[in-house]
C-alpha cells in the first residue's frame, strides 16, 4: 500500500509541474513575493487535491452511465474559464485588490475548480478508479492530492526565489504577472471554445 501512496503522489506532482495552466494560474500571484509564496502554493494545492478527490469519486460512481468523452469536453471548458477568471483576477490583483483573507479563499476556489474540471487529472485517475480495492484507490488518491498539493506549494515558491533574484530585472519581475494573466485568459478562452 505504501508503494501504491507513493505513485499516487508522484502523479499528483507530475500533474502539477507538468500543466502549463497551473503556471499560468500560480505566477501572477507568486512573482515579486517577499514571503508567503509557499502558502499560496498550498491554498491553490489543497483546493485543486480536494476537487481532484471529488471529480475521481464521482468518476468511479457514474463511470459505467456518462460518455466520458462528453465530460471531457465540457469538464476542460470550465477549467477554460476557471483558468481566464484566474487571469483577471491576477490583472486586478496587481492593481491592489481585496484584502488577504478574501484571495486566500479566491485562491482555494479556483484551485478546486480546476481540480474538479481537469480532465488531465482524471486521465492519470482512471486506472486506479476503475481496478484495485477501496484501500488502494484511497491511497493513490490520497497520495495524488498530496503530491500536487506540494508540487504546488514548491512551484510557488520557486516562482517568487526567481522573481526576486539579483539577476532577474526588476522589470522583467513587474512585466511576468501581466503576461502570465493575459496567457491566463488567453488559454482559457480557448480552452472554452474548444480549440485544444
Amino acid at each position: 500500500m505504501p508503494l501504491i501512496a507513493l505513485a499516487g503522489v508522484g502523479s499528483g506532482a507530475l500533474h502539477a509541474l507538468a500543466g502549463p495552466d497551473h503556471l499560468l494560474s500560480l505566477a501572477p500571484l507568486s512573482v515579486g513575493r517577499r514571503q508567503g509564496a509557499w502558502r499560496v502554493g498550498l491554498l491553490w494545492g489543497l483546493g485543486h487535491g480536494l476537487g481532484t478527490l471529488v471529480a475521481a469519486g464521482l468518476l468511479m460512481v457514474v463511470l459505467s452511465a456518462v460518455h466520458l468523452e462528453f465530460v471531457d469536453q465540457w469538464a476542460e471548458r470550465i477549467a477554460g474559464l476557471a483558468l481566464l477568471s484566474m487571469g483577471v483576477w491576477g490583472l486586478k490583483r496587481r492593481e491592489g485588490m481585496g484584502d488577504e483573507a478574501r484571495q486566500s479563499r479566491g485562491v482555494v476556489a479556483v484551485g478546486l475548480v480546476h481540480g474538479l474540471t481537469g480532465a488531465s487529472a482524471l486521465l492519470l485517475l482512471l486506472p486506479v478508479t476503475v481496478s484495485g480495492t477501496g484501500a488502494e484507490q484511497a491511497f493513490f488518491l490520497g497520495g495524488f492530492s498530496v503530491g500536487s498539493t506540494l508540487a504546488m506549494s514548491a512551484l510557488t515558491a520557486g516562482i517568487a526565489a526567481f522573481s526576486r533574484a539579483k539577476r532577474v530585472s526588476a522589470k522583467v519581475a513587474t512585466h511576468v504577472p501581466r503576461v502570465a494573466s493575459t496567457l491566463s485568459i488567453v488559454l482559457g478562452g480557448a480552452w472554452m471554445a474548444g480549440s485544444f
